[in-house]
């Protein structure tokens, strides 16, 4: 199964050069990412789950290798291991089901600033939203968002879009 950093580092590989790529706008892509295989395939993208923040919905794990970045565009892909210089990624790769899915993400949001993306998703009805209403938006800390809301909500949308019959 693949990380966060693993479908952010993705992102940044195929889009960096032509985008501005926050950690916000990195933190929304893989949830959104991450929701859509779960919709479409019933299957998990990341091994992660996100957690119910105030902004929306963030991987723990990403946070803590992006934090400090603030908005300052992310230009080149993260080195997680310094000694060995290992970058990991998704590699493009049209045979590959999580990178065809990448790229579909990025025609579908791509576009989007981090605070609409940020918006869109914690939108009222979103896995987020859901979550944090269980808790009258008194969430308590590292809740996540389980896979079961995220397939259900994004299976929804993949339903309503005609992209899986019902």
């Amino acid at each position: 199964m693949t990380t966060p950093v693993q479908v952010a580092n993705s992102f940044v590989s195929r889009f960096g050069s032509r985008a501005e790529l926050t950690h916000m706008k990195l933190q929304k892509l893989v949830f959104f990412a991450d929701g859509w295989k779960l919709g479409l395939t019933r299957l998990p993208l990341v091994e992660e789950r996100p957690q119910v923040w105030r902004y929306g919905p963030v991987f723990r794990s990403l946070y803590n290798i992006l934090t400090g970045r603030g908005d300052s565009p992310i230009t080149a892909p993260v080195v997680v291991n310094p000694v060995t210089g290992d970058v990991p990624l998704i590699a493009p790769d049209a045979q590959n089901e999580d990178s065809r899915l990448i790229d579909w993400i990025w025609l579908r949001y791509g576009a989007f600033s981090e605070l609409d993306l940020s918006r869109a998703a914690h939108a009222t009805g979103t896995p987020w939203h859901q979550m944090a209403a269980r808790y009258d938006f008194a969430v308590p800390f590292n809740l996540e968002i389980p896979n079961d809301v995220l397939e259900t909500y994004f299976r929804g949308l993949a339903i309503t879009e005609g992209a899986i019959a019902a």
